[in-house]
């Protein structure tokens, strides 16, 4: 093992391996979760490489993790991790607390031209050329004891990364890149699935453009009920009720039971449980005045100039072999075509806002220049 490792089992344990990380800059971190049958994460390992030591927190036993807490907010210490969304609500479930300033080496990869939502395997590999074992990926980490394998394998995790990290950011520094990283790891906390507002959930369904604003204020009725109760019974939204059945209920306008099953395709176990509630909740909906209810959502009808969009992902084309990184870091098919969308009168473009930052020197500037 490339540094020692302490297992943490106790609150004293867990302060003293806090303490000493908080007099570092920077510290690598990961997690270890199931999440199969759960809406929110069940954390069984929390891995911290301060450089020196390794240190293996025991959440199952480590009732006071606020010392944690603190560490993982910690203004003037540097969070690195590797493809973070994940441990993300780990933390915010745990100890409702979100990692800040943080580093994702999955981003530095892109940035570094290394390669796009590159594994950790591979990041690994290519930076230090250490192959890494893979029989632990789909471990029981909710299981105890914990065996010697899962800890080796759960420490090398942060050990390496650490290494990673240090190369990218000389790297990053040489190549004036260190915004891009910055910029892009600052909205890793938006949009966090678990903290998403119930009333909002709705706007993630498919094919809102087909409702009327009375289906409209059903369907969000329904979504976020279905939200609160997943988070409620700690279950996937799913099993309570598929996301198309609440369309069905919405667009059909179910109002009798019987109809639950076959017309909004429930399980007969579903509209055993949650029936009543949700015939009751549609019917609520329904009766709310029209200018309550949320606003028509518009089909994205404008028709996009295939030669335009082709000339422009032409430009991103150039640039990304140009600066030698992957061309989905510069930007995606959908932001062109919102670009091309923004024609004003004048035949003015505007740059959707994530063509903003980094991007509109790099790439953005580029593209207003090929409409002009």
């Amino acid at each position: 093992m490339p540094a020692p490792i302490r297992y943490i089992e106790s609150e004293q344990d867990l302060q003293d391996a806090m303490d000493a990380c908080m007099g570092k800059s920077v510290v690598s971190i990961d997690t270890e979760f199931a999440r199969f049958n759960t809406y929110y994460p069940m954390v069984g390992l929390i891995q911290i490489y301060d450089g020196e030591v390794c240190y293996l927190i025991d959440p199952l036993v480590v009732d006071d993790l606020s010392s944690l807490a603190n560490l993982i907010v910690a203004t003037d210490l540097v969070k690195v991790f590797h493809a973070c969304s994940e441990d993300m609500e780990v933390f915010k479930y745990c100890l409702d607390a979100i990692p800040s300033p943080v580093i994702d080496t999955q981003i530095a990869a892109a940035a570094l031209g290394v390669g796009f939502s590159i594994s950790y395997q591979n990041m690994v590999e290519h930076y230090l050329s250490v192959t890494l074992p893979k029989e632990e990926t789909r471990s029981d980490w909710l299981q105890r004891p914990l065996t010697k394998s899962q800890l080796d394998y759960a420490a090398l995790d942060v050990i390496y990364l650490l290494q990673v990290y240090e190369i990218q950011r000389d790297r990053l520094q040489k190549m004036q890149r260190e915004d891009w990283v910055r910029e892009e790891c600052e909205d890793l906390s938006v949009d966090l699935a678990i903290m998403i507002e119930p009333d909002s959930c709705y706007h993630k369904v498919k094919g809102l453009w087909k409702l009327d604003r009375k289906q409209l204020s059903v369907l969000k009725s329904l979504c976020a009920w279905r939200e609160v109760r997943a988070r409620e019974l700690n279950v996937p939204r799913n099993r309570i009720v598929e996301q198309k059945s609440l369309m069905n209920i919405a667009i059909a306008n179910i109002s009798r039971k019987q109809d639950l099953q076959y017309d909004a395709k429930m399980s007969p176990r579903q509209v055993r449980k949650y029936g009543d509630d949700l015939l009751f909740l549609a019917a609520e909906a329904r009766i709310l005045p029209e200018e309550q209810c949320p606003q028509l959502v518009e089909k994205e009808s404008t028709r996009i100039d295939s030669k335009q969009l082709g000339q422009l992902r032409q430009v991103v084309q150039d640039k990304a072999e140009v600066l030698s990184v992957a061309p989905e870091l510069l930007t995606k098919r959908r932001h062109l075509e919102q670009l091309l969308r923004s024609e004003d009168k004048n035949g003015n473009f505007s740059l959707p806002v994530e063509l903003s930052g980094w991007r509109k020197e790099v790439i953005g500037n580029d593209l207003i220049e090929a409409l002009g």
